[in-house]
């Protein structure tokens, strides 16, 4: 075999992808890698996160709002608590938690230590999750009907998968 194997693979700067091709690529690369499943997963949330709005927008909902309502309950918690629930950072947390405040849904309250706040839903906020519920439930049984079920649960199964196969190599902080 005289001539050279050129290995192509892509990688992600950010959510754009790059097709980069080298005579030689990193070492340990084997066959180079897969395409840049970060990048692929970035899009799919996106495009997820636009699918499940349409049915929420019209109770003035965000994605990351319905999760901070099914989260919260009339038993004040800490954002701490609150966050690693979540699996989000706090700073993201409180950006989410902002409106919701402002428009009565979530009342913060003071912990035992005055620095503590405590998050808990209103009756407003109770009312508006159940509402949310109801169109989270059409949202979801449309994203099947577009996936199909079967394909919808084996992906759910998969991505759980992989959020207990990731966690371990992240750090701590995460």
């Amino acid at each position: 075999m005289g001539h050279s194997l050129r290995r192509t693979w892509i990688s992600c700067y950010n959510v754009h992808m790059h097709v980069n091709t080298l005579d030689d690529p990193p070492a340990g690369a084997g066959l180079g890698p897969l395409p840049c499943t970060g990048a692929r997963l970035r899009r799919l949330s996106r495009r997820t996160t636009v699918f499940y709005e349409q049915y929420l927008r019209p109770l003035g909902l965000r994605l990351t709002q319905y999760s901070v309502l099914v989260h919260l309950g009339s038993a004040p918690q800490a954002l701490l608590e609150l966050a690693d629930r979540l699996e989000m950072d706090r700073t993201t947390l409180t950006r989410s938690l902002r409106p919701m405040i402002d428009r009565g849904w979530v009342v913060v309250s003071r912990g035992s230590d005055a620095r503590m706040r405590l998050f808990s839903l209103s009756p407003d906020g109770l009312a508006l999750r159940e509402r949310a519920r109801g169109q989270w439930v059409r949202a979801q049984l449309a994203l099947e009907a577009v996936l199909g079920r079967e394909f919808t649960g084996q992906l759910n199964q998969r991505l759980e998968e992989a959020l207990m196969r990731i966690k371990p190599a992240l750090p701590e902080e995460n």
